[in-house]
């Protein structure tokens, strides 16, 4: 996991981008959806500021991983994976419902940010996804509770996001979601109804001046650093 974090500071800093809170937060859990995907599954990473984490576990070199990262929105070639370009919150699950819909047969992932469940698409993708049954869906929030201005629960209260979930259909678990083996045990779990976990988080995680500062969303890196 460090190997990939100083990764995402090396082509953050190459890059000029910022975002690196976002990409930090999420390391363990996109080496758990990676470690369960087989092939021809489908992967969205909705929670498209933090992209720099799904470039980082590429084996690219970091002087090319920073050009492309440098384009945003995401572009939708040059990375292997990157089937669809995201850039204002809320697009990535519609997507990977309609996926999971047209491909029963496979698993699609889809990575989300808390800051983006405020988006009224989440919540219509939901009641699609629950309607249909869609049991090969498997939603991960990275819940670390902060986002571009602020706490989360400051901007729009939440309150119970795991209650708000179920009642919307979904099978809800809660993870640390710094434990990739929790994490795969909860993704290899079975269910008749699609799958929402909420993976608790701290942003800017493993990288003491930027851990639960919501001033990482927007941090440049004006040296090169090291976890």
């Amino acid at each position: 996991m460090v190997e990939i974090r100083n990764k995402i500071l090396d082509i953050s800093y190459r890059s000029g981008a910022c975002h690196i809170g976002s990409a930090l937060s999420c390391v363990e859990i996109l080496v758990a959806i990676k470690n369960k995907m087989k092939n021809g599954d489908f992967f969205i990473f909705s929670k498209a500021s933090g992209i720099s984490a799904w470039y980082s576990m590429s084996e690219e070199g970091n002087e090319r991983l920073a050009e492309i990262l440098k384009q945003y929105p995401l572009p939708t070639k040059g990375i292997a994976g990157i089937i669809h370009s995201v850039g204002s919150l809320g697009h990535g699950l519609p997507v990977a419902v309609g996926l999971a819909y047209s491909n029963p047969n496979t698993d699609v992932y889809c990575l989300m940010s808390d800051g983006e469940i405020s988006e009224g698409t989440t919540w219509e993708s939901l009641l699609f996804a629950n309607h249909h049954g869609l049991d090969n869906l498997k939603i991960i929030i990275d819940r670390n509770g902060l986002q571009a201005c602020g706490k989360t629960e400051s901007i729009l209260k939440l309150d119970s996001l795991e209650e708000k979930l179920i009642s919307f259909g979904m099978k809800t678990c809660v993870v640390c979601g710094h434990d990739t083996d929790s994490i795969e045990r909860v993704l290899q779990s079975t269910s008749d109804r699609p799958l929402a976990i909420i993976a608790e988080t701290v942003k800017g995680k493993g990288f003491l001046p930027m851990e639960g500062n919501v001033a990482s969303h927007y941090q440049n890196l004006n040296e090169p650093c090291q976890i």
